[in-house]
């Protein structure tokens, strides 16, 4: 047996004429692949970011929903709305909605029709969002057309300066006015 096994070997020959077997990948293919891969998952990830940002942009007009919601039980049991949102708590809500990202917040601007006057007969509600929404830009109740204030009508208490917005330089503006 082993002389036909050694006949064999030298049938075939020096060992350096024996066919090698090449397995595994070049460095240029492994590049290539892994590039791919990069272009893929960076398309991925920015739609992913895209949906994001709409769903935070969702709970924002969710929350101002919520809020609205409270001013109003506010305004049927006391005839009035509350000078600012912590007056809302914890009777009408549990706590006023943070925002998903800390970014942004909710301001709040109670409107009464003498001046100087605390007793608040309207408000407007709103919120930036991130992305363009079309939908509520349709809306007309849901821009910041109405603002500034309608005529004869006045801040009602103090400390609300942040109800000065420019609608032309900050357009992402999710308005409520009842």
């Amino acid at each position: 047996m082993k002389k036909s096994s050694y006949s064999f070997l030298s049938k075939l020959g020096n060992k350096n004429t024996i066919p090698k077997l090449v397995c595994g990948y070049t460095l240029i293919e492994i590049v290539i692949v892994i590039s791919i891969m990069a272009v893929f998952s960076a398309i991925i990830y920015s739609s992913f970011d895209a949906s994001r940002a709409k769903s935070r942009d969702q709970k924002r007009v969710s929350d101002v929903s919520t809020i609205q919601l409270a001013l109003e039980q506010y305004f049927q049991r006391n005839g009035l709305y509350p000078t600012d949102l912590n007056g809302l708590v914890p009777v009408y809500i549990s706590s006023i909605p943070s925002d998903p990202t800390n970014d942004y917040t909710k301001n709040y601007f109670p409107i009464t029709k003498n001046s100087g006057s605390l007793n608040c007969i309207s408000y407007q509600l709103w919120t930036k969002f991130e992305l363009q929404n079309q939908y509520l830009d349709s809306k007309k109740s849901f821009n910041s057309a109405n603002f500034p204030l309608p005529n004869n009508m006045y801040e009602c208490g103090s400390g609300h300066e942040s109800a000065k917005i420019n609608v032309s330089v900050e357009p992402l503006v999710y308005d409520v006015m009842p």
